[in-house]
């Protein structure tokens, strides 16, 4: 039901259960979670398997209509259960948010509850005309997590994330690229190539400046724990680092750099 596919330095994350429109279970989020560990270990590793981008998208017609609502009922009844969704669900959000290197949702359609978080969670977010987006705890006399409403307010701000989650309000794809939740709209047949696209532009940057940028813009936000110590030290370093000689170099020379 997670697919991955590694291809040019990218990764595809696919989610891939139609019938219920991609709604997560409990061992999809830790089959996620899994992915999303393993690359940050590669890149912390140098290893050359390590991406240097990730997509994550659905099957066609749909991104993630959020948990599933029949197997979360069912672990009502079991505390333990429960507590073991929630913290597969908390570990792959962070781990997401986390990841070092540029992020890219992709969205076909749905984009509900724990999937809206996915996307707000990416660095990017590129939709189609039948993209929709919709958090509706308040339906279900639930929560949103703090670290998924983080997210939210992050991307849209605090007034519009009152109105998704107080007044459960439904987001078409147009007022989602105003509202800023989409970077871009395009038809359904336009979007694969222009997440290829947007993919490979990322996957070209620095990794020491994506990693930097994302730490910084993420201890900004609350979302990371890097300290600021630690992060001045690396604005300092990268002056004297391999990719700086790199980009600089380049721009001398009126080429791309190759990081």
């Amino acid at each position: 039901m997670i697919e991955f596919e590694l291809n040019d330095g990218i990764a595809h994350i696919t989610i891939d259960r139609a019938e219920k429109k991609n709604a997560f279970t409990q061992q999809m989020w830790r089959t996620l979670a899994q992915h999303f560990e393993n690359f940050q270990a590669a890149w912390l590793a140098k290893a050359d398997h390590a991406p240097r981008a990730v997509i994550l998208q659905g099957v066609p017609g749909a991104f993630c209509a959020g948990a599933d609502i029949q197997e979360l009922h069912a672990a009502l009844q079991d505390p333990l259960a429960m507590a073991s969704n929630q913290a597969a669900v908390l570990a792959a959000g962070l781990a997401l948010t986390n990841l070092p290197i540029p992020t890219m949702a992709v969205i076909d359609g749905p984009c509900f509850g724990g999937g809206f978080a996915l996307a707000a969670a990416c660095d990017f977010r590129i939709g189609s005309t039948r993209s929709s987006f919709a958090i509706t705890p308040a339906r279900l006399g639930l929560l949103y997590g703090l670290e998924d409403t983080r997210l939210v307010v992050r991307l849209i701000g605090d007034a519009k994330a009152r109105r998704m989650l107080m007044r459960s309000e439904r987001v078409d794809a147009a007022k989602a690229f105003d509202w800023g939740i989409l970077d871009a709209l395009v038809e359904p047949g336009a979007l694969a190539d222009l997440s290829a696209q947007r993919a490979q532009e990322m996957a070209r940057s620095s990794r020491t400046s994506m990693a930097g940028i994302k730490a910084t813009l993420g201890l900004l936000s609350n979302l990371s724990h890097t300290p600021a110590g630690q992060l001045r030290a690396d604005f300092e370093s990268a002056f004297r680092g391999p990719d700086f000689a790199e980009g600089a170099q380049a721009f001398i020379d009126r080429r791309e750099p190759n990081f």
